[in-house]
């Protein structure tokens, strides 16, 4: 957040950055996910990320070396999914060292802090826990002539991973690398399609997807017809929030749930008290977290947890690219007879064999068993 205090900070870090790129080499153009012609130099060895949970999206692209770039980002991977963070730091220790640009909240970061880490790019999401579109922070940046790319995973996440991960592959020297990731994504992502295009006319198994269950401050933190919901629709079922939650978050009521009773629940999460899952999480502390979350008095009588058709997801498949892993997931949990050999583990073994150096290793999906 700008304060009067550092305007002059601000004004001496302008003229050195602007002098800096007023002597940059040669640079490119890039379309971010929000239609914007991006000037980005040919050579990006300096990067801030607005949340550091972006950092998955860079896992593929800079395979061996993830953190190579990153010169700042906000905390929120450590505050938010530690276990993750957790995962990265034991792989590449100096994770622990990158230099800090806020907490885990639009609010909390500092245009100060960024400018002087003189990135050569900014990556901001166009929506979450950190500067967004119309942030003062990207107005500081742009005044600055320092380029920012936007991306989404977390609102349209289909095609927003395509685009974001086109854009972030553009601006990195990494089309080749984007382009393999996005042929897998679309290939895995027709199969699902195709099969959902000869279900026949009629209603769809409804679902209940709580966000952070057991975490959040009152149940019933759900998503609407855009963000997961676009995924729930996706796979052929019937979103019970779509209706009254017109955005990707959002909140029903207790009553509304137990008066939809869905077919199927969902719980994500990745932290206590909530669900556990995750990088390193185990089978045994997985279910054992599930069946804390399905036991609330709230929800216990919902005719899916009774019997059986409750499961659990990790809470960050939500704005990443590896959504994939989660549609895969959800098709299973909707038609379990349509998609019954879909095998969302074989995947994921293909997506750490192929495209990353540090593999995706834990339970990020469970099931529930009939009460």
């Amino acid at each position: 957040m700008l304060k009067p205090r550092h305007l002059l900070k601000l004004g001496v870090l302008f003229g050195a950055l602007v002098l800096g790129h007023a002597e940059t080499a040669a640079a490119h153009e890039v379309t971010d996910v929000l239609g914007r012609k991006v000037e980005v130099a040919d050579t990006v060895k300096r990067v801030v990320l607005g949340e550091g949970r972006l950092i998955s999206a860079f896992a593929l692209l800079d395979k061996d070396a993830p953190f190579q770039r990153i010169v700042g980002w906000q905390n929120d991977l450590r505050l938010l999914d530690q276990h993750t963070y957790n995962a990265y730091v034991a792989k590449f220790p100096t994770v622990k060292d990158i230099p800090l640009i806020g907490q885990a909240s639009e609010q909390s970061v500092s245009a100060e802090e960024i400018l002087s880490l003189k990135p050569d790019l900014a990556v901001f999401s166009i929506s979450g826990h950190g500067p967004t579109e119309h942030s003062p922070v990207a107005d500081v940046l742009a005044k600055a002539g320092i380029p920012v790319v936007f991306v989404d995973f977390r609102i349209n996440p289909v095609q927003g991973t395509h685009t974001s991960m086109t854009a972030l592959g553009q601006a990195l020297g990494r089309e080749a690398q984007a382009k393999a990731f996005l042929g897998f994504y679309d290939q895995h992502i027709k199969v699902i399609t195709d099969a959902v295009a000869t279900l026949p006319a009629g209603p769809r198994p409804s679902v209940f997807l709580e966000l952070l269950a057991g975490v959040w401050q009152a149940p019933g933190h759900t998503t609407g017809k855009s963000g997961m919901g676009e995924l729930i629709a996706l796979v052929g079922g019937r979103n019970i929030a779509a209706g009254v939650v017109p955005g990707a978050l959002g909140d029903i009521s207790v009553e509304y749930a137990l008066k939809a009773d869905p077919d199927v629940y969902i719980a994500t999460g990745n932290r206590q008290p909530g669900l556990i899952l995750g990088a390193g999480v185990g089978a045994d502390e997985a279910h054992e977290a599930l069946d804390r979350v399905l036991a609330r008095p709230e929800f216990a009588n919902l005719r899916a947890i009774r019997e059986g058709n409750a499961h659990g997801l990790w809470h960050d498949f939500y704005n990443s690219p590896y959504n994939l892993l989660a549609i895969e997931s959800l098709a299973k949990w909707v038609h379990p007879e349509l998609f019954a050999k879909l095998d969302p583990q074989a995947t994921m073994n293909q997506i750490n064999a192929q495209f990353l150096r540090m593999p995706l290793q834990g339970a990020y999906w469970i099931d529930s068993k009939p009460k």
